[in-house]
Order: structure tokens, then C-alpha cells, then sequence
């Protein structure tokens, strides 16, 4: 398969296929570390907001699903999560043609709640930071990976 330019190399096609992550995508991953993933997109015009910059839901979103699909692979489990709260600081744009990418650091990822946090730079420039805290379904879905 033959990426768009801009993509790094490593990335592939997120794993996880949901709807609205088709709406928003395309949405790539890279395997970083065990049972762990980087997440990232190139900015396109879908993505921008009347300011001609990444609207802040899209940028939000991306920080959701990293820590979300992180902790949900912690550890060699599969668990289904639920975002439970999301907290946001925008701290710089991100424009057409950037390439964003989320990277998430874990706290807990044991227990029925679960907690991480996620950067998004355009190379070494912060954009947004988030922490976000899980549910842990009773019953899972998801496959092992």
C-alpha cells in the first residue's frame, strides 16, 4: 500500500475501523513499544476550521482515540474502555499539510478505571495536551491484538 506523502514511515492505516473514525481519518498508527501505539494524521482541508487551522474537536478526537487504544492494549489485554472524562489544553496550531502525531503515556491501566494522558506535536512543536480517564466494560469486544 502506498502512503500519501508527508505520512512517516511506520505508519499504517489505523487498525481500529469505527465510522466516525472513517468521517474524520484517514487516521494512521505505528506500533511503539509493546502492545503500545502512536497514533497521527496529515492535516487536509477536511480537517480545518474557518480560521484555516485544525479545529480543536479534530485535534481533541485524536487525543481521545491515542490514549483510549493504549490503554485498552496495556498490558497485553484487549479491553473495551469508555471515555470517561477528557481534559484538553490547545497550545499551538496545527495548519494544512502538518503532519500530527499523539503520543501516550499511561498511569493506570489496571482496575475498571483507568488513567493516561497524550501530547500531539507537529515535530518537536506541542500543540495540544490531554488527559483522559477510562471505564473498563465488564464484558469486552475487542480481539487481542
Amino acid at each position: 500500500m502506498t502512503l500519501p506523502q508527508g505520512v512517516p514511515a511506520g505508519f499504517e492505516p489505523i487498525f481500529m475501523v469505527e465510522p466516525f473514525t472513517q468521517r474524520i481519518g484517514p487516521i494512521y498508527s505505528k506500533p511503539d513499544g509493546a502492545n503500545q501505539f502512536k497514533l497521527g494524521f496529515l492535516v487536509d482541508e477536511s480537517h480545518l476550521n474557518i480560521e484555516r487551522v485544525v479545529h480543536g474537536g479534530m485535534l481533541s478526537t485524536v487525543a481521545d482515540q491515542a490514549i483510549g487504544i493504549n490503554v485498552a492494549h496495556a498490558n497485553s489485554q484487549s479491553n473495551d474502555v469508555l471515555t470517561m472524562h477528557l481534559s484538553v489544553d490547545f497550545i499551538s496550531p496545527a495548519v494544512l499539510g502538518d503532519w500530527v502525531e499523539a503520543t501516550a503515556t499511561l498511569s493506570k491501566v489496571s482496575g475498571r478505571v483507568r488513567f493516561g494522558n497524550c501530547e500531539l506535536k507537529v515535530g518537536e512543536r506541542l500543540v495540544l495536551k490531554a488527559s483522559a480517564i477510562f471505564a473498563a466494560r465488564a464484558t469486552q469486544r475487542l480481539k487481542p491484538l
